[in-house]
């Protein structure tokens, strides 16, 4: 019952720590795409990055929340500031049955920005193409990027992908984050 007071399963907010510097480490939950129109409540995504990732690990021993709010997949900035923010995404190469490599489309990322008074607005977009040797037994790809943004208290954070081709089996692999530096 005390568990329940602190973290609101129904809603998925955490509420953050409220000392120390602006950070959070989150790491990527198996079944987390926003699946069909639940990616709506996102906004308006470019079609480069339609699938938002609605669910995040924020706490276990590879994350963190501590004065930023995480709710439905997205970071809520509580204090105004430069933030890094950053994301790293692992995709996995799908591959037909008997074992060939199928052709795959470009694999995108995005960190996107949502105000108050916007749509989301696209932050970081990186992109990823690979052309693997026909008989490579080669299959997973990451996409990190990161870069400093001055953020307001009530601004949110989330990621987007192109691909639901993700591999969910390592927590240390697809993870994103936001931390206020001291400028």
């Amino acid at each position: 019952e005390a568990r329940q007071s602190y973290f609101n399963a129904s809603e998925g907010q955490v509420p953050p720590k409220t000392t120390g510097k602006p950070s959070a480490h989150l790491t990527l939950r198996p079944q987390s795409l926003a699946q069909g129109g639940n990616s709506k409540r996102f906004g308006n995504l470019s079609q480069s990055c339609r699938h938002a990732i609605a669910r995040w690990e924020d706490s276990t021993i590879h994350s963190h929340l501590q004065n930023i709010t995480y709710r439905d997949g997205r970071l809520r900035v509580n204090q105004a500031g430069k933030y890094y923010v950053y994301s790293q995404i692992y995709f996995r190469y799908p591959s037909d049955r008997a074992g060939a490599r199928v052709s795959v489309p470009q694999l995108v990322q995005c960190i996107n920005w949502k105000t108050s008074y916007s749509q989301p607005i696209l932050l970081l977009k990186g992109v990823g193409t690979k052309c693997w040797a026909p008989e490579a037994d080669y299959g997973l790809h990451a996409l990190y990027q990161g870069g400093l943004f001055e953020l307001k208290a009530g601004d949110e954070l989330f990621v987007s992908v192109s691909s639901l081709a993700i591999d969910y089996n390592d927590a240390a692999a697809s993870y994103f984050g936001a931390f206020r530096l001291d400028l």
